[in-house]
């Protein structure tokens, strides 16, 4: 996998161009087509699937490429400072930025990529102090909260009320009560060539890690009440936080009470590709594509090579190529990975799981697989009968463990 040379689309005029076409021809040509063949089941990516179903997954399968052609991945992200005089409102918190908890590998990985620790932004959903009825009052007698990272391959998204996972958090308090307020981690993201660098790896795990003491140290929860739920690269984040805590033994830091990674990309590099793997057997279900194509993951690793994305399991921590599989997920608190069969990154995911059974045990590490659920399925939305299902079996082991 090589490193994209150019994005010529991004330039003007042949941006406006590029995005005319792209518009017109979806319009007039893509989606009547679409229609018409999603008329036929056996033309659907899966039979069961819905019409509108289909045409929302090819519509994503158009689009979200568009963004990386154009390089407009700003349009998919919400600054911080835009809630500047109503941070109140939007529940916006900035942490503080703790260096001396970066320590070991990931202090290492920060020096090689020039990465500071800094200030982060985070929002609150749920409740707020009774009095003030500010976000971010201390932490009642064993209350319990989710610490949050949201999807979009390190390099768009954003975790805002404004955003697209503002909806999943909302719903996840709805669902769970024992779960009276939930932080959302605005994570640095990521820049990669042929665009200037910017915040590579590890910058987002040190956010993760200041955003965690802020809810122990700060706040005062404790330890075994915070869930660490982490979606797409969220869920990369979320399991290379807990790898973090694992490895480094810092008292300030104990583990959390568990882990649930929804479609988490375990593998950044190539090591899951090939014919029949799922990520030539779902290309036509999934709208991930843009994604796996090497930007992301470049702009991930910033100065270290593309072997670190095949050979290191701080980047890949499912990756076939690993030189040792065995103890990458020692330590880690409960796991539930939740994939969806119709994800392009499904096999993956199944690799973490059996390597976290190995690692901690049967009764710590899960894995469900959501028939003909596509990625993100529970952000999206785009499958009513699949939510459910995803639901109850995060209700059973959030249950278990909460």
């Amino acid at each position: 996998m090589e490193a994209p040379q150019d994005l010529p689309l991004r330039r003007q005029p042949m941006k406006a161009v590029y995005l005319t076409y792209v518009a017109v021809s979806t319009l007039l040509f893509r989606v009547p087509f679409w229609a018409i063949t999603s008329l036929v089941p056996a033309c659907r990516p899966r039979p069961r699937w819905t019409i509108g179903r289909t045409l929302l997954i090819r519509l994503l399968q158009t689009l979200i490429p568009v963004v990386f052609k154009t390089a407009t991945f700003h349009l998919m992200r919400v600054d911080p400072k835009t809630f500047a005089k109503q941070e109140d409102a939007a529940g916006l918190v900035w942490v503080d930025a703790v260096p001396e908890l970066v320590v070991g590998a990931i202090k290492e990985y920060a020096e090689l990529n020039d990465v500071a620790v800094e200030q982060v932004p985070t929002y609150w959903f749920g409740d707020r102090d009774p009095v003030s009825h500010r976000a971010g009052q201390k932490a009642g007698p064993d209350e319990k909260v989710i610490l949050a990272f949201h999807p979009g391959g390190w390099v768009l998204g954003d975790c805002s009320p404004a955003g697209l996972s503002a909806g999943i958090y909302r719903e996840f308090l709805s669902r769970f009560p024992q779960f009276p307020r939930l932080l959302a981690v605005q994570y640095r993201l990521s820049q990669g060539p042929p665009l200037p660098l910017e915040n590579p790896f590890p910058a987002a795990v040190i956010d993760a890690i200041c955003a965690y003491n802020y809810l122990l140290n700060e706040l005062g929860f404790k330890s075994h009440n915070v869930l660490f739920l982490g979606e797409s690269a969220g869920g990369t984040l979320a399991a290379q936080l807990m790898r973090y805590l694992a490895t480094v033994n810092l008292p300030q830091l104990p583990s959390p009470g568990g882990l649930l990674l929804l479609s988490p990309t375990m593998d950044w590099g190539t090591s899951h590709m090939g014919p029949g793997s799922s990520m030539v057997r779902n290309r036509d279900s999934d709208w991930v594509h843009a994604f796996t194509t090497g930007y992301s993951t470049y702009a991930l690793l910033g100065k270290l090579p593309f072997s670190h994305a095949e050979e290191d399991a701080w980047i890949s921590l499912a990756a076939r190529t690993l030189p040792k599989t065995d103890g990458v997920f020692t330590g880690f608190a409960p796991t539930l990975i939740v994939g969806g069969g119709a994800e392009m990154t499904l096999d993956a995911m199944k690799t973490a799981g059996e390597r976290m059974v190995v690692d901690i045990g049967k009764d710590n590490a899960e894995f469900v697989e959501i028939s003909d659920a596509a990625h993100n399925m529970l952000t999206l939305g785009l499958h009513p009968e699949e939510l459910e299902e995803a639901y109850r079996a995060i209700g059973r082991w959030v249950h278990a463990h909460f």
